[in-house]
């Protein structure tokens, strides 16, 4: 690489980073976040997918503004969306506010990500995009990896709002870095329109989905509301297409959707998400609830997943040509179906030791399936078409993430007030369906828990408080053999690509 490939590719790795610590170190946030505003993970997995819902439908705008107008103008634009709802995070209210500074990230993120893709495939030659990539991809997952320490580390030495403070301050400090060390483009696509409606009907059918999830879980998956939410889901699905095929310049182009081997390589840039965003979300809490870790003992803990994946998202894009995206892949889904395993076999007397191996398996499978995905997906487009490429990518790594993160949550919630009837019933007590809730979501660390269990005599306590502890095990399981299923189905999907349909000198179609 030359010396400015060189500095554009450490200018954007900064952003990058930035981009990678905010949807994992929130991902910690959420049992502190639950205790301020009294709410349950139904309520507080919207802090996650809020971020997710925006940043993956907006991706595809994102790089199509880019290309049309300069992705170093748009990472520019995105990072001042980006830093101005950070701050939106710090001086939240109330939960509400939250959840729509959240979104707001996501825009923002959203302008970011897919210029900063572009911006490093293109700087370099083809022969040295993939590790190329593999640099931006690897300063993403670093971010992921530190996240969590970061996090960890300012909720204990404040709260949690420090993280997006956090967030705001590297904001500032990308843009001055990106304003500086790299040139503005001179050359756009100038004859491309970004398609609003299209983007608006699959944002629609998506929080549809995720909504309709989330009052499953909470109220019954029979009631009026929630079945028209999926219904609604389905519409909008099925419009899509219809959608895309009647607007000039398609938010996905039915083109490059006709290339089975392009919608292959999507598919699995979303797959691995789901089970890495199950681990960390749900192993932070874990130390939390079960081994009764402080957050901050909880982010060191998360470190045996953190730099793992950061060192194979490094390594692996020296090896896509050598030895091919395809056997990469599926080995990488392989080690995400042992990771599931150990985790339904996961006993709490094992301890932290127990939960080394379950982490250092989803990194090494995260890092050797995301990288090759995002690379084959965008070597099979030209340089014009990097943006667009990079938004699709993400796209299905967020979306597929974030939809699976739904429907694991709404199973695990499921599973644990089923847990929690099955132990109550054992000793004939009864408490409310509002009460159930609580204690299916929280912890006994929880006031509204304590409230109940300071309304029980001791030996109806004892029971309640198991039923708590025993809840939060019965849910999880049920979470990981959904991921089971995502990475049995990566797996075959992986098998399936043909590498000699991916060319990286001609467009999809």
């Amino acid at each position: 690489m030359d010396g400015k490939a060189k500095r554009v590719l450490a200018a954007v790795s900064v952003p990058a980073f930035v981009i990678g610590t905010d949807f994992t170190g929130a991902m910690l946030l959420v049992t502190p976040i639950e205790r301020e505003y009294s709410v349950d993970i139904t309520t507080t997995q919207w802090i996650l997918n809020a971020y997710a819902l925006t940043f993956s439908m907006c991706l595809v705008a994102g790089g199509r503004l880019g290309d049309l107008f300069g992705h170093r103008q748009y990472v520019l634009l995105g990072l001042g969306v980006f830093g101005v709802a950070s701050l939106g995070c710090v001086m939240a209210p109330d939960v509400t506010f939250l959840i729509w500074a959240r979104a707001l990230q996501g825009i923002g993120s959203a302008f970011i990500w897919p210029c900063l893709l572009a911006l490093a495939a293109t700087c370099v030659e083809e022969d040295e995009r993939g590790a190329a990539v593999g640099i931006l991809l690897g300063a993403v997952a670093s971010g992921n990896a530190m996240a969590p320490f970061i996090a960890g580390t300012l909720a204990e030495i404040g709260d949690w709002r420090g993280f997006f403070g956090f967030n705001t301050v590297f904001a500032a400090i990308s843009a001055a870095l990106m304003y500086r060390l790299v040139d503005r483009e001179t050359e756009h696509a100038t004859d491309e329109k970004v398609d609003i409606l299209g983007m608006i009907t699959l944002a629609v059918a998506v929080f549809c989905l995720m909504f309709g999830l989330d009052l499953g879980a909470d109220f019954g998956w029979t009631g009026l509301v929630t079945l028209a939410l999926f219904g609604g889901a389905l519409v909008f699905f099925a419009l899509f297409p219809f959608v895309e095929s009647k607007v000039k310049d398609p938010m996905v182009p039915l083109q490059m959707m006709r290339n089975h081997q392009f919608v292959r390589t999507l598919s699995l840039n979303g797959l691995p998400a789901i089970v890495l965003f199950l681990c960390m979300l749900y192993l932070p809490q874990y130390m939390q609830k079960v081994f009764g870790w402080s957050i901050f003992w909880s982010s060191l803990g998360m470190l045996s997943l953190g730099v793992p994946i950061s060192i194979v998202n490094v390594a692996v894009g020296n090896y896509y040509n050598s030895v091919g995206p395809r056997k990469l892949m599926a080995i990488g889904h392989a080690f995400l179906i042992v990771c599931c395993i150990l985790m339904l076999l996961m006993k709490e007397s094992w301890g932290y030791l127990g939960l080394i191996p379950v982490m250092v398996t989803v990194a090494i499978g995260g890092g050797l399936a995301f990288g090759p995905a995002g690379t084959a997906a965008v070597n099979a487009v030209g340089p014009k078409r990097a943006g667009l490429a990079g938004g699709l990518s993400f796209m299905f790594h967020l979306g597929l993430g974030a939809i699976g993160i739904a429907c694991a949550t709404a199973l695990m919630f499921s599973a644990a007030i089923r847990q929690v009837a099955s132990t109550l019933a054992s000793a004939n007590l009864t408490l409310s369906p509002s009460d159930m809730r609580l204690l299916a979501a929280g912890t006994l660390e929880d006031p509204a828990i304590k409230s109940i269990l300071g309304r029980a005599s001791g030996k109806d306590a004892e029971v309640i408080a198991e039923a708590v502890r025993q809840s939060f095990a019965s849910g999880l399981h049920a979470a990981f053999w959904f991921g089971l299923a995502i990475a049995v189905l990566g797996l075959v999907i992986s098998l399936s690509v043909d590498e000699s349909k991916l060319r990286s000198d001609q467009e999809a179609g």
